[in-house]
């Protein structure tokens, strides 16, 4: 009996499974969407189609909805994944892919990001009743839907009745042929303690946080580098700039995403984050957290209520949300350390690689949603 049962088992998993992964987002190759193909990609019993835009435009759209109907009449999959973000065309997707499974990659709660984050909707209007009844909608309607964290797990469980089964955690992870421990040249050009910082300026990055560390440090010889900022944040940046007459932080408007891995490689030490302690701060473990890990390099984060494993001054360094003197106070101890930040870098990848990799991802899939 246990024979047959092992049997049938290995046929289950010789079985080659048709699926299919959907986006349309005005960046088709968001982070998110190359970690989670990467790992497909990996899976030697899968076959693996993409209804994925290549326009920025509203006909992306059009383009992803055209592709994804080619597929389902051309390879009928068993299996239906739309990747971040899908929020815009679900309806159209689940009408599709009807009597089939579909996983929703629920990696940013569109409610909580408009409401909270940015608040850029009225708290308790129409609006703000509308976009969470469709967001509820959409949890309802997936099979499977995907976390980055068990934070965000455990906030769709709350706030929107989700049954806990039904979520599954699967970490960002990064691109690790672009994001890797490796021997780059080190062009660093003077002598001064270098700490680097990328993003969009998102509320929960917490930059006014960095930026007043900034200040606290001004009188060591550390260099901040800031790359990134859109909008009315961008605006918020130059104006606390200004306001504390900031000559320690270097500002940079854009980088090419394929120079990241060398300015990473560059910087004495990295900001994770977030910073910001806004609530969806407190609940992500943030994608340049993972670049810098992947790439052995000592990364502050911003402290959340969960064990990932992160431990402080051993494999990372940790600080409290909303607090830029922990963060000063934590940047000059890595200046006043440099000799134990090496290490500090070699065990967040030997960390990385045991909890967020590709092959972690991988197992995930093949353990938990496949088949």
């Amino acid at each position: 009996m246990i024979h047959a049962e092992c049997v049938t088992d290995q046929l289950r998993r010789r079985k080659v499974q048709k699926v299919c992964y959907i986006m349309s987002y005005r960046c088709p190759d968001y982070i998110r969407t190359r970690t989670l193909l990467a790992a497909l990609k990996r899976i030697q019993n899968i076959e693996l189609s993409e209804a994925i835009n290549t326009s920025r435009a509203f006909y992306r759209y059009i383009q992803t909805i055209s592709l994804l109907l080619l597929i389902r009449i051309r390879e009928n999959p068993e299996l239906y994944i739309l990747g971040y973000r899908g929020y815009e065309i679900f309806i159209i997707v689940r009408f599709i892919t009807i009597g089939k499974k579909l996983v929703f990659d629920h990696f940013i709660s569109p409610h909580d990001s408009l409401i909270n984050e940015k608040r850029s909707i009225h708290k308790s209007g129409v609006l703000d009743r509308l976009i969470f009844c469709y967001e509820k909608l959409i949890l309802y309607l997936s099979d499977i839907v995907l976390a980055d964290t068990i934070l965000h797990k455990n906030f769709f469980i709350q706030k929107f009745n989700v049954l806990p089964e039904k979520i599954i955690e699967i970490p960002v992870g990064t691109d690790e042929e672009m994001f890797h421990a490796s021997s780059l040249p080190f062009n660093k050009k003077h002598d001064d303690f270098n700490v680097l910082f990328y993003g969009t300026f998102l509320p929960l990055h917490g930059v006014d946080i960095i930026l007043m560390a900034a200040n606290v440090l001004r009188d060591k010889p550390i260099q901040f580098k800031i790359i990134g900022g859109k909008g009315r944040e961008l605006k918020r940046f130059y104006n606390l700039i200004h306001g504390l007459t900031l000559y320690n932080v270097c500002h940079e408007m854009w980088a090419p995403y394929d120079t990241l891995p060398q300015m990473i490689h560059d910087a004495d030490v990295c900001l994770g984050g977030p910073f910001s302690g806004t609530g969806q701060a407190m609940r992500v473990i943030s994608g340049k957290t993972f670049q810098s890990l992947a790439m052995a390099k000592p990364t502050i984060i911003g402290q959340i209520d969960h064990d990932y494993g992160f431990v402080d001054k051993e494999n990372c360094l940790i600080v409290r949300q909303a607090s830029y003197t922990e963060l000063a106070d934590k940047i000059a101890w890595c200046f006043e350390n440099r000799e134990k930040l090496h290490s500090i870098g070699e065990n967040g990848y030997a960390l990385y690689k045991e909890r967020f990799s590709i092959d972690i991802i991988k197992q995930i899939f093949q353990d938990q949603i496949l088949y």
